[in-house]
């Protein structure tokens, strides 16, 4: 019978199925709760969201009563002492309101194709323009780079927000965000797209310290907004998102992108046709940018102001982290007070200086910036310039060292003329042209309180400064600084911890670099064995290099870096380098921030141009006042540079630069064909750094004016001044030693050089001074054939000579052959003559006295 056995399995399957269901049903409860605390979160997430928006909301005025029309603060630039010096885009400078019907609909549509796409489709913020924002910023590894602000948003950003730019977290931004957005919203509902528009485009920063269309329009295309072409429309507006970047005088290649972006956005959004599309994009309109650039005269700023404001931007973005566009906004625009490090005083008498030409011995060119625009007579239009200027002389003078130097502006204006009337045909017409004239030499000048690091006078450049952000000698260029970076990458690396003092000799004769090329003598003399404090008193070329050989260049190029030099690249890290020869050369407030710093006894200080930054309530925003120095150079190191570098002003090269009344220590240089003429120096006060040479790099004919000038400006600012000497830090002992060895001298031998006493007394770092005796004099009996010891069959000469004198130096004619030294004569026969056979460094050296009275110091040998 089965019927059991159906009963247990309709049972055990009742009993699956029952498990089944319960388990079916936990499973759903599960589900269930889970979707239940999402939505939870979800709700509660929302109503925070909500709640919180709300608040930031309710914090807001009511949108009748928010004024959008641009506004600007003027900035003001305060000198050391308190005294306002220069103001910073005031109204009439940097903006010009035009209405809208004075603004080409091409500009307008411009901004709006490039800006903000559906400007005139949304109700204030742009839905689609966040979402792909966020989109964006996800798959580029959550980095939001693309912006999704309409222009309503920008607008209240610039003429409403103005404390944004105070922001320190996130979290300030998200809710200036959340704000903007609902008032952008409100805005919208009772302010017309045209006036927002009007607004918008007075108020936006377009570079070139321009804020609006107008000033941007007579900037770079000298000539008013309703004007403009499509072709220009596209250039200003290209400019707004990054206007450093854009900036179509300083990139033109990089603003030319961005204008065809913003042309094909145009021609996508229906603002213009193909064929307008395609004039547009053919128009020359970065060459004639060019040409009209140089006509304009906007407000001039001193070089000194023009070096702070570019440090203060630098240090808004650095330090607080706004754009560039942002920290210029509020530079020219948000009534800053600026307290420089400027003495007005020192300020004036470099710029006397400078341009006084009796300080140039008569050595004045004119030299010329010039554009020129031509009409063809065919419908094109060609672009000249003095490049093309140069180029056509030099073929037609079959001169490739022809320049365009003139002794006069009409003797420069003649040759302009001639060349006119060379390049130009029947039916052509001048559709441009600027001549921008330059004194020559050109000459720059940096003077830095070294003991703060603050830069109390700048001069960029000789003649009048007609513009703000002209070129600035000062900072903007690199030039080759000569012989002054002998201190700088050579000799601080060989004292500080290359193992050598101010009495470590080197052979001075005619050498070679390693690659084989010649090293020579900037006066073609040589020395023989050299110190280094000579060698930095007369500037030899040959010592300086044989003691960055033994030092390894990679520690002079560590040291260069250390003391400030910004500007060295990896394939400057050779033996050039310690004369100066390096590939991008120096800015003259890099090298005077690195004699600063040897002034300053070792540590280095930034550069600074201001104290303190204040905004236009009164809050510190920047703050230099504690410019906190880094050490670089023992203090012992720097006084035993400086030490050697007053010789430099008192016996040296530096003799015309020097001055009475102060402790004054510095270091000459000129470049190869004398392109470039430095001095660099500095008392206990203030250290000054002046470059001067051809801004086309001319070779110049006089160079001594370098040093005439360091001389007036540093003697002028030092009247009145109490005098200071260079204080001596401990950790300072004097030895007696040889010129010739560095060691200690013999006497009797060293005080007997044919040529008269090499003794002397130096300085040492306690520790360093020498303990063993001269190893480079001899003194004995020398056969004049085989300069050998001599026998009495010799023909001989008594007295002291030189051990390894150099081939060519003034030590040939008295010198002894290492190599034989110790062996006599085998050509002449007879009895050896007394000789002390002294040659080695032993300390423990004694005197013996000679037949004929002369003592001689034995050590080691007979």
């Amino acid at each position: 019978m089965n019927y059991g056995k159906e009963n247990a399995a309709k049972q055990s399957a009742k009993l699956a199925g029952r498990s089944k269901r319960k388990r079916h049903s936990a499973g759903l409860a599960i589900i269930r709760i889970t979707l239940i605390c999402i939505v939870s979160v979800i709700v509660a997430s929302g109503v925070f969201a909500y709640l919180y928006a709300k608040n930031l909301i309710d914090q807001l005025p009511d949108v009748s009563t928010i004024d959008i029309s641009p506004t600007g603060y003027m900035s003001k630039v305060y000198d050391s002492d308190g005294n306002e010096i220069e103001t910073l885009a005031s109204t009439g400078a940097n903006r010009t309101y035009v209405t809208l019907d004075q603004i080409p609909e091409d500009l307008q549509h411009a901004f709006v194709a490039i800006e903000d796409s559906r400007f005139y489709e949304h109700n204030g913020i742009d839905p689609q323009g966040i979402i792909r924002a966020a989109v964006d910023g996800v798959l580029n590894g959550f980095h939001f780079s693309q912006g999704a602000s309409t222009l309503t948003q920008q607008l209240l950003k610039n003429n409403y927000f103005t404390t944004w730019t105070s922001e320190r977290t996130k979290l300030d931004s998200i809710n200036r965000k959340i704000q903007e957005q609902y008032l952008a919203v409100q805005l919208e509902k009772i302010v017309k797209k045209s006036v927002i528009l009007e607004n918008y485009l007075n108020s936006i920063n377009l570079g070139q310290n321009t804020l609006g269309v107008q000033s941007a329009a007579e900037r770079y295309f000298n000539k008013p907004v309703s004007e403009l072409t499509l072709s220009e429309s596209a250039v200003i507006a290209s400019i707004t998102q990054n206007p450093s970047k854009y900036n179509p005088i300083t990139h033109p290649e990089e603003n030319a992108k961005r204008r065809k972006k913003c042309l094909n956005h145009m021609l996508d959004q229906g603002y213009i046709t193909e064929n307008e599309y395609e004039t547009a994009l053919s128009d020359d309109v970065y060459d004639r940018i060019q040409v009209l650039n140089t006509e304009l005269s906007t407000s001039s700023t001193s070089y000194f102001v023009d070096a702070l404001t570019d440090e203060i931007v630098e240090d808004l973005q650095d330090k607080l982290g706004y754009s560039e566009t942002e920290a210029y906004s509020l530079l020219y625009s948000g009534g800053l007070s600026i307290y420089s490090t400027q003495d007005s005083n020192i300020q004036s008498i470099v710029e006397e200086e400078i341009n006084n030409t009796d300080n140039y011995n008569k050595l004045e060119k004119v030299s010329f910036s010039y554009r020129l625009t031509i009409n063809k007579a065919d419908g094109s239009t060609k672009n000249y310039s003095d490049i093309t200027m140069l180029s056509y002389y030099q073929a037609a003078k079959n001169n490739s060292n022809y320049n365009l130097e003139f002794d006069s502006e009409e003797a420069a204006a003649e040759a302009i003329e001639a060349y006119k009337a060379a390049v130009m045909e029947e039916g052509d017409e001048i559709a441009g042209e600027s001549i921008t004239y330059t004194l020559q030499p050109q000459a720059a000048m940096t003077i830095i309180n070294h003991s703060t690091g603050e830069v109390v006078a700048m001069v960029g450049g000789r003649g009048d400064k007609t513009a703000a952000k002209t070129l600035n000698r000062a900072t903007g260029i690199k030039r080759q600084p000569g012989s002054t970076f002998k201190v700088i990458a050579c000799y601080a690396a060989a004292l500080d911890a290359g193992g050598m003092t101010l009495a470590s000799v080197e052979n001075d004769m005619p050498t070679t670099y390693r690659n084989g090329k010649p090293v020579k003598n900037y006066n073609n003399a040589y020395l023989g064995w050299t110190n280094i404090r000579t060698a930095i008193t007369h500037s030899i070329n040959v010592v300086t290099i044989e003691v960055m050989a033994d030092i390894g260049t990679s520690l002079g190029f560590q040291y260069a870096k250390d003391l400030g030099i910004t500007t060295l690249v990896d394939g400057d890290n050779n033996q050039a380098l310690a004369l100066g020869g390096i590939t991008d050369g120096v800015t003259n407030v890099d090298l005077t921030s690195a004699y600063a710093t040897i002034a300053n006894g070792g540590e280095y200080n930034k550069p600074i141009f201001y104290t303190t930054v204040v905004d236009h309530q009164g809050n510190i925003i920047l703050d230099n006042r504690e410019n906190a120095p880094k050490r670089v150079l023992k203090e012992t190191t720097a006084w035993l540079l400086t030490s050697a570098m007053q010789d430099v002003m008192t016996a040296g090269t530096g003799k015309v630069a020097n001055f009475e009344g102060m402790a004054v220590a510095g270091k000459s240089g000129t470049t190869t064909k004398n392109k470039d003429t430095v001095f660099a120096g500095f008392t206990p006060y203030y250290t000054g750094v002046i470059w001067g040479g051809f801004d086309d790099n001319t070779p110049q004919s006089y160079t001594t004016y370098s040093k005439v000038i360091w001389k007036a400006v540093m003697s002028r600012i030092h009247q009145g001044l109490p005098y200071k000497n260079f204080t001596q830090p401990s950790g300072i002992v004097q030895a007696t030693v040889c010129k010739k060895s560095g060691k200690i001298a013999v006497p009797g031998v060293c005080d007997c050089d044919p040529r008269g006493s090499q003794v002397y007394t130096e300085y040492f770092e306690q520790g360093t001074e020498p303990t063993e005796y001269c190893d480079k004099h001899y003194l004995g009996n020398v056969c004049t054939q085989s300069h050998m010891f001599a026998t009495s069959g010799c023909p001989s000469y008594s007295g002291v000579f030189i051990i390894g004198a150099g081939a060519g130096s003034q030590d040939e004619p008295y010198g002894v052959d290492p190599a034989t030294f110790g062996q006599y004569c085998p050509f002449h026969g007879g009895e050896p003559l007394p000789n002390s056979g002294s040659f080695g460094g032993s300390a423990g050296g004694a005197t013996e006295t000679t037949s004929d009275g002369v003592k001689i110091q034995v050590i080691g040998g007979e």
